[in-house]
């Protein structure tokens, strides 16, 4: 951390020199995690399936664009973002129910990107890079008989979250200000779960449309 911390800040000094963006953020976050094990777990002696599906949460906050050519930027963001995963918990015999369960993550998110643009004004552009997320909440929940329950977990969860981003987008420059739109894909590389969940491993994943504009 205290590597990576110093090389952000030594790009960020070098980048001074160049063209500096300010960037007002806004996004939808489609999340999920990655349950393992997966399918047919068996806990006291009764086996499960469990499936994971998609949740939907939003992200918002800022950037800078540091311009190093006229078609390559570097740029760091400071988000509050919400992620997590809905799913069923079914038990495998015969007139089973389904108990359908909700993770929810909100976090404090600092994406590092590169961009790297077509042409010189509004143009498409790629991006990829890496993201550090703090946890701040972990909440599960889910319902029984009609009725609800839940478990704060944020004391179980990892305070850091950490994968790769990448995605494209579209910018339309003007002389007052320009407006984009994005997608990206953040691919979490980091178990977020200690020991209170002993069978399983939660990574995050999540797909996120992106408004936003920068002067």
């Amino acid at each position: 951390m205290k590597k990576f911390l110093f090389v952000l800040f030594s790009i960020v000094l070098v980048s001074g020199a160049y063209a500096q963006e300010f960037k007002l953020i806004c996004g939808l976050n489609l999340s999920k995690y990655i349950l393992l094990p997966d399918l047919n777990q068996e806990i006291i002696g009764i086996k499960f399936e469990r499936n994971s599906n998609y949740k939907t949460g939003f992200s918002l906050g800022c950037g800078v664009e540091f311009a190093l050519s006229k078609n390559i930027a570097f740029e760091i963001d400071w988000l509050y973002s919400q992620k997590g995963c809905k799913g069923e918990i079914k038990p495998v015999y015969p007139g089973s129910y389904v108990i359908p369960t909700k993770y929810t993550l909100h976090l404090f998110s600092i994406p590092v990107i590169l961009k790297i643009k077509f042409l010189p004004d509004s143009s498409p552009y790629i991006l990829g890079g890496g993201e550090f997320s703090f946890v701040l909440t972990h909440r599960y929940t889910y319902i029984f008989n009609g009725g609800g329950d839940g478990l704060n977990i944020t004391e179980n969860t990892k305070y850091l979250d950490y994968g790769l981003v990448f995605g494209g987008g579209f910018e339309i420059r003007s002389k007052a200000a320009s407006l984009f739109i994005e997608v990206r894909y953040h691919l979490g590389l980091q178990n977020i779960s200690k020991d209170y969940f002993k069978f399983e491993s939660i990574k995050t994943r999540a797909a996120v449309l992106i408004l936003g504009f920068k002067i």
